[in-house]
């Protein structure tokens, strides 16, 4: 689930913190987590279990509510064993990973009125509701059978506060957020330790899971890479992300909102992201890009702006990645031993600074200020110099989300779908599936299902507003009646067919080693109108050329200059060019049709358009 307490007016989550240069004073002190502890306040002992499975390196990730993937018995109604009879259904479609949002005990209303895996109250017991352990175990036998891993979501702050854990346990329990009760994860409890670990435990060597999802924050990393090692040590390797902290080697493997590559509706924020993939890298990896940056002093109002180019009284200088600085979380201010993006502002005068904004071209805004958390920055020094650090990349695999449960959060409009791709083929490859990394969609995306709420999901998070016009996506309904319509069907299809296709890319290229910027590269091009930056990627065999046409009426045609010598590619006599998505003929071009290399995308929304991917052999 989001982090509520932690949002702010901004288009990204990344968390943003500024330090004068020399003698300037800290700003924000790190906000402590549940218990009154942070993550940071435990130890991280170097690892000792064996890194991330191999397999890894093919997930394609699918979150599934439990209760409303299927509906056998009407609304929330989808059980273990419905479940498992889609099982075939997802090997068909390509699916190595599930991320399984509902397997324990839990309450049917605590959260928007339907029942949600994080009103939890009994992590270690089955929900009854959702079948017995016994088809829970069948359904992770048969997932693991057809070569998909099953990920369980671990609500890790508390529980509901009618828990009978509570009574049971008092000394295990302090404080809370979210309406429940928070574990005292800095208490000292090594009986509340031991039990966590147990349970963790049992459900990879008794149930046979493969890793874990962990929601709002880990809190005690040191728990975690122990369930590891007793995973390793029962010869099941298993791979552990978290929602949103930065991951910690050893212990957990990827982050849920990596990048912070959350793509949001159409007409909603940050649409320049879902169209410039070889600028988000090149920002990622501090590698270049415009950054605009406004001071606003405390003294008089007065604002002074200037950016990367040269406009403004403020010299802006993107000095790339830096030493660390600051976490990744918004609230924190402690290192996290991931370098840095490092801005230098110069010709800032000396007094008070109120609140300082940075912003990009690509529809990201950061702030010194939000919410209650106002500080005052004042630089000392002649002439004095911001600094101004932002948190990058995390340490792991990469990892790119289409769409989770959080989408359609209370105030999402009402007259729109939190579905994100919505039939956008340029989005489900060009954003998502042709990216060096790791994919997380939400179920029924691959067939553009209509969202339909759960009846008496409710608008608001604590409940009450009219019932059934909740737009929170955790609360859909799929309905496997729209796969015979031809619109679905068509949708389904092309999915199915890019998966197979990213999956012949990957066997090639591979995933990025972590923390490695890929070889990936913007390809000059000219079109009829605005498209997507194309971009390619490759290795010493073989090249991947992906071209995007976001409009959903008008075929787009481009010329493209395929920058064979700066790959490394340049000099040979022919190329071999093949259509991979759509699939189609190859043909033999020399070097000189590279350099004005033709090619029509389709539409977008429609079957076989939004994209084309070419193959480029030597």
């Amino acid at each position: 689930m989001e982090d509520l307490p932690h949002k702010f007016s901004s288009s990204s989550r990344r968390k943003f913190l500024k330090t004068g240069a020399g003698a300037a004073a800290s700003l924000l002190t790190a906000s402590p987590g549940v218990g009154g502890a942070s993550p940071g306040d435990f130890p991280q002992t170097p690892p000792v279990q064996p890194p991330s499975p191999p397999w890894v390196r093919d997930l394609i990730i699918y979150e599934i509510a439990t209760k409303g993937f299927t509906s056998p018995n009407g609304p929330e109604t989808g059980t273990f064993n419905s479940l498992k009879a889609r099982l075939a259904y997802l090997q068909k479609l390509g699916i190595t990973g599930i991320w399984l949002t509902g397997h324990s005990l839990a309450d049917p209303h605590f959260f928007y009125n339907i029942w949600t895996q994080y009103a939890n109250i009994e992590p270690q017991k089955i929900d009854p509701s959702l079948g017995t352990p016994e088809e829970f175990k069948a359904l992770i036998a048969d997932a693991r059978r057809r070569g998909i891993r099953v990920f369980l979501d671990v609500h890790v702050h508390g529980i509901l506060s009618f828990s009978p854990l509570i009574k049971e346990h008092p000394h295990w329990f302090r404080g809370g957020i979210w309406h429940m009760t928070d574990y005292d994860w800095a208490g000292g409890h090594t009986d509340l330790d031991d039990w966590w670990v147990k349970i963790w435990t049992n459900y990879v060597t008794e149930y046979g899971v493969d890793g874990f999802r962990l929601d709002f924050r880990m809190f005690r990393p040191d728990l975690w890479e122990r369930i590891r090692q007793n995973a390793a040590a029962a010869g099941h390797e298993v791979v552990i992300f978290e929602e949103d902290d930065a991951v910690i080697p050893g212990v957990t493997d990827f982050t849920q909102h990596d990048h912070n590559l959350r793509i949001p509706p159409p007409g909603s924020l940050n649409p320049h992201l879902l169209n410039n993939i070889p600028g988000f890298y090149d920002r990622i990896f501090g590698r270049k890009g415009y950054y605009k940056v406004e001071i606003q002093y405390s003294d008089d109002g007065l604002r002074a702006s200037g950016d990367t180019k040269g406009i403004g009284p403020l010299l802006v200088k993107l000095q790339g990645l830096t030493a660390d600085k600051i976490c990744r979380r918004i609230n924190d201010v402690h290192a996290d031993g991931i370098p840095d993006v490092q801005l230098t502002v110069k010709n800032v005068a000396e007094k008070p600074i109120e609140n300082v904004l940075v912003s990009d071209d690509m529809g990201n805004t950061w702030q010194l200020q939000w919410g209650k958390n106002n500080r005052l920055l004042t630089l000392e020094g002649a002439p004095p110099t911001l600094q101004v650090y932002m948190a990058t990349l995390a340490h792991g695999w990469p990892l790119i989300q289409l769409s989770c449960h959080d989408e359609g959060w209370e105030g999402f409009p009402a007259d729109q779908s939190p579905y994100v791709a919505q039939g956008s083929r340029a989005l489900f490859g060009y954003s998502c599936l042709f990216t060096p990394m790791i994919p997380i969609f939400f179920a029924g995306e691959e067939f553009n299902a209509t969202y339909r709420p759960i009846p008496w999901l409710s608008p608001r998070l604590w409940g009450g507003g009219k019932l059934g016009t909740g737009k929170w996506l955790y609360g859909t309904m799929l309905d496997w009646d729209e796969l015979q319509q031809p619109e679905h069907a068509l949708m389904l299809e092309d999915v199915r067919q890019m998966i197979a296709a990213r999956q012949q890319v990957a066997a090639l290229l591979g995933l990025p080693v972590a923390d490695q910027p890929p070889q990936l590269m913007a390809v000059p091009h000219q079109s009829d109108f605005d498209v997507p930056v194309p971009y390619i990627r490759w290795n010493e065999q073989a090249a991947f050329l992906v071209v995007a046409n976001r409009d959903p009426t008008h075929d787009a045609e481009l010329t493209l200059q395929v920058p064979l010598n700066e790959i490394g590619w340049g000099g040979r006599a022919s190329y071999k060019v093949s259509s991979l998505w759509p699939a189609g003929e190859s043909k033999t071009c020399t070097g000189l049709e590279l350099e004005k290399f033709a090619c029509t995308v389709k539409h977008d929304k429609t079957a076989a358009g939004g994209l084309r991917v070419f193959k480029i052999e030597l």
